[in-house]
C-alpha cells in the first residue's frame, strides 16, 4: 500500500511544469595519463537541497575521456570511496587484467593505474564501477562518464566534431529521487526523475546546422525509445563500438541499458525554434521495461507514456557550420563462421519470480566458477535465448561483436555494426552474435557476460570465461591428460595436489584476482599424486593456483578461495 500511495504522488509530480535548465558538457581529459578520483561527493538537483553521490573528479557523473586509436595510456583511478570499487572500461578492447571487472578491485584509498595500447575503432564508450552487488548502488550515484575513441577513418570524413557546440554528449538517465528528502534512492522499479549530463528539466542549445548526438542509456533498467516531437527523420552513424557502413535513416531509436549511438540531425535554416526529443515509452513492446509491464499496468510513473525528454534550442550556426551528411562512412566485415564453435546461452526468470534475480544456463553468478574457457583466435558463435517475461540488454566484456541474427531475422541497418550490447526482446527473443578474441588472452583472468540491467548483475545474471593462449603446450586443466591441479585449505595452509603421468620440475605459485603473485614454491613433480603445502595469503578473497613446469606449460585450478 505504500508504494502505491507513493507511485499516486509521483505521477502528480510529472505534471508540474519546471522550467529548464541548460545541460552542462562534461570536462575533457587526454594525453597518455588520465587521472580520475572517484569520491563520495554533494550536489543540487533541486535548489536548497544537498543530495549524496559518487562521482568522478566532481559532484555528479565524471569528465569525457578523450582518446587517439594507437595511443598508449595510463588511467589513474583513485578510490577515495569509503568503500571498495572498480572502473570498467565500457566497450574498450583491453586485456581481462585492465578490464576494470569485479576481478580488479580498487581498496578505498588505493590507486589502481592499467596501461594499454588504445586499439578501438572511433566511437563512443563509457566507464563505470563494476563492483559486483555495488554496481548499481555506485552508477546510479553518479559514478560515471563517457570516452570518445577518435580514429583516421572518422577523421577524413565531414562530420561535426566541436565538443560541446555540434558534438554533443549525452548521458541519459532515469532516476528515482525521493520526492521529500531529494536523495537518491536504489530502486530501478520507481524511476520519477529523468536527466541529461545529470539535469532534471533539461534543455540545450545547438547551432542550426547539421549536429552530432552521442547519446548513452546510463540508467540502470530502463530502455530509451527516442524520437523528435516533430517526427523528423535523423542519421544514427555509430554503434556500440565504431562507424556503421553507411548513415541509416530513421524516427526513432532505441537503447538499452549500457547501449551508445552517435545520430546526425540537420536544424540548417531552424534558428529560432525549439523541438523536443522524445521518450515514446507507449511505443514500446511489452516487457520492455519504460514500456508497458508484461504483468499489466505500468510499473513506474514514466512507463508506457509519450513525455519530452530534452528540449532543444536551436541558435545561430557557427563560422564554419556542417552542412552536409556522408553518404558512407566505412566498412565492417563481420569474421567468417568457418571453423567457428558455437555456445547456447538461455536467460530465464528466477523460480521465485523476482524481478530482479534471473539465471543464464540455469545458474547465478558465482566468482569461484568459470563458466567456460576458449583460446584465443577461436571464432565463437553465441545463440541466446530469453525465455524470461521482460527484455535484457546482454553486455559481453573485452572485444566487440557482430549481430549476425536477432529474432531469426536479418538485424536492422543500425544494429549491423560492431556492439558490445544486444537488447534481447521477453518470451522467446533470440539473437545470434559472432566474435573473435585476436588480441588477448590470460589463463587467470576472466572476462565478464551479463545483463546490463543493473540490478540484475548484481544479483548474479552474470557469467565468465576464460581467453587461453593459443599456442601449443599451454592447456586448461579439465582438457589435460597429464596433470590436474586442485587445492584445499587445511591448518592455515593450501594445500595443492597434483595429478601427474609425467616427472618434470615445476613451480607451484598462487596467484590473487589482480593477476599478481602472492606465493610460490618450487617442486619435484613426480608420477602420481603429489602434495604441497602453500601459506594461506595475508587476506581473504579469490586466488587461482598456478603450475608452471620447467618445459613452460601450465596449468591451473578453476579457483580457490581463502577464507
Amino acid at each position: 500500500m505504500k508504494k502505491q500511495i507513493f507511485l499516486t504522488a509521483l505521477v502528480i509530480n510529472i505534471g508540474i511544469l519546471n522550467a529548464q535548465t541548460l545541460i552542462p558538457i562534461p570536462d575533457t581529459l587526454s594525453g597518455a595519463s588520465i587521472n580520475l578520483t572517484i569520491d563520495d561527493s554533494i550536489h543540487q538537483f533541486y535548489t536548497g537541497y544537498n543530495t549524496t553521490t559518487i562521482a568522478y573528479n566532481g559532484s555528479y557523473l565524471g569528465p569525457t575521456i578523450i582518446l587517439n586509436k594507437g595511443q598508449n595510456v595510463t588511467m589513474n583511478v583513485n578510490n577515495q570511496l569509503a568503500d571498495t570499487t572498480t572502473t570498467h572500461w565500457h566497450g574498450l578492447h583491453v586485456a581481462p587484467m585492465n578490464d576494470g571487472s569485479p576481478h580488479n578491485p580498487i581498496l578505498s584509498g588505493n590507486i589502481w593505474s592499467p596501461s594499454f595500447t588504445v586499439m578501438d575503432n572511433a566511437a563512443t564508450y563509457w566507464y563505470h564501477p563494476h563492483l559486483h552487488g555495488k554496481t548499481m548502488s555506485q552508477v546510479v550515484k553518479g559514478a560515471a562518464g563517457l570516452i570518445i575513441v577518435r580514429d583516421a577513418v572518422e577523421a577524413a570524413l565531414v562530420l561535426p566534431r566541436t565538443y560541446g557546440v555540434d558534438d554533443i554528449p549525452l548521458v541519459c538517465q532515469f532516476q528515482t529521487i525521493d520526492t521529500i528528502t531529494k536523495q537518491i534512492v536504489i530502486d530501478d522499479e520507481l524511476d520519477n526523475i529523468t536527466m541529461v549530463n545529470g539535469t532534471i528539466n533539461p534543455m540545450v542549445n545547438v547551432p542550426a546546422q547539421v549536429v552530432r548526438l552521442r547519446i548513452l542509456n546510463a540508467s540502470s533498467h530502463r530502455v530509451l525509445q527516442f524520437g523528435f516531437n516533430d517526427g523528423r527523420t535523423f542519421n544514427q552513424i555509430t554503434s556500440d563500438d565504431g562507424l556503421l557502413n553507411a548513415p541509416v535513416a530513421l524516427t526513432r531509436l532505441r537503447l538499452g541499458s549500457g547501449e551508445r549511438a552517435e545520430i546526425l540531425v540537420d536544424f540548417s535554416g531552424q534558428n529560432g525554434n525549439t523541438y523536443y526529443i522524445n521518450q515514446y515509452g507507449n511505443e514500446l513492446p511489452s516487457g520492455f521495461p519504460g514500456g508497458p509491464s508484461s504483468m499489466g499496468d505500468p510499473i513506474g510513473p514514466y512507463d508506457n507514456i509519450t513525455f519530452n525528454f530534452l528540449q532543444i534550442n536551436v541558435v545561430a550556426p557557427t563560422a564554419a557550420p556542417i552542412t552536409t551528411i556522408p553518404t558512407t562512412l566505412t566498412t565492417n566485415t563481420p569474421w567468417s563462421t568457418s571453423g567457428s564453435t558455437s555456445m547456447n546461452f538461455l536467460i530465464q526468470g528466477s523460480p521465485m519470480m523476482s524481478m530482479t534475480n534471473f539465471v543464464i544456463n540455469g545458474v547465478q553468478y558465482n566468482e569461484s566458477v568459470i563458466n567456460f574457457t576458449k583460446q584465443q583466435d577461436d571464432v565463437m558463435v553465441w545463440n541466446i535465448t530469453n525465455n524470461s517475461m521482460m527484455a535484457h540488454p546482454f553486455h559481453i566484456h573485452g572485444n566487440h561483436f557482430f549481430i549476425t541474427s536477432l529474432d531469426g531475422g536479418t538485424p536492422p541497418a543500425n544494429l549491423q555494426g560492431r556492439k558490445d550490447v544486444v537488447l534481447l526482446a521477453p518470451q522467446g527473443g533470440t539473437a545470434t552474435l559472432i566474435t573473435k578474441y585476436e588480441d588477448f588472452n590470460d589463463p587467470i583472468m576472466p572476462y565478464m557476460y551479463h545483463c546490463h540491467i543493473l540490478s540484475h548483475e548484481d544479483n548474479g545474471m552474470m557469467g565468465q570465461f576464460i581467453i587461453n593462449p593459443s599456442t601449443a603446450g599451454v592447456n586448461d586443466i579439465s582438457n589435460d591428460s597429464n596433470f590436474s591441479v586442485s587445492s584445499f585449505n587445511v591448518n592455515g595452509s593450501i594445500e595443492v595436489f597434483v595429478n601427474s603421468t609425467k616427472e618434470t620440475k615445476g613451480e607451484i605459485v598462487l596467484v590473487n584476482s589482480l593477476g599478481q603473485q602472492i606465493k610460490k614454491t618450487s617442486a619435484e613433480i613426480k608420477i602420481g599424486q603429489n602434495s604441497y603445502l602453500i601459506n594461506h595469503p595475508e587476506s581473504s578473497g579469490v586466488y587461482f593456483i598456478v603450475l608452471t613446469t620447467e618445459n613452460g606449460d601450465v596449468f591451473q585450478n578453476k579457483l580457490a578461495f581463502i577464507k
